[in-house]
């Protein structure tokens, strides 16, 4: 069984919205925020399978104006992946749709949540949202 202790969450959280500063142009963290705000309700409601998806397309767009979504999705999957150790592709959705049912229903709840925190402290790191 998984046990993880709920600062996890944060210090995950904190640690993956570093990295999306890092690599993220810096006229795109208030749009970024935005992304990541809006997180815990793509992911409740079309699943981690379609956030690899989208992770994957917007990587390998050739504008800027899409590309940084791709970096923060493909962010916060490999930051879900590091705090729960799940095995799977963070740009490959595939690894995501054929893993079983109870494994991907955990991780898609773990998800969630981690996306709610990410949501907390994204004005903190990103700055207040801009209209995507």
């Amino acid at each position: 069984m998984l046990k993880l202790d709920t600062r996890d969450f944060s210090r995950s959280a904190y640690g993956g919205l570093q990295n999306v500063v890092r690599n993220v142009n810096p006229s795109y963290h208030k749009k970024a925020s935005s992304i990541v705000q809006g997180l815990p309700a793509y992911i409740s409601t079309w699943g981690l399978h379609r956030l690899a998806g989208d992770a994957k397309k917007y990587s390998e767009a050739r504008s800027d104006e899409t590309k940084y979504k791709g970096q923060v999705y493909k962010e916060f999957l490999t930051t879900l992946q590091g705090l729960t150790k799940v095995p799977f592709a963070p740009n490959e959705p595939a690894t995501l749709i054929n893993m079983p049912l109870s494994t991907y229903s955990g991780l898609n709840r773990l998800g969630v949540e981690l996306a709610r925190e990410w949501s907390f402290w994204s004005v903190t790191i990103l700055g207040e949202a801009e209209e995507v």
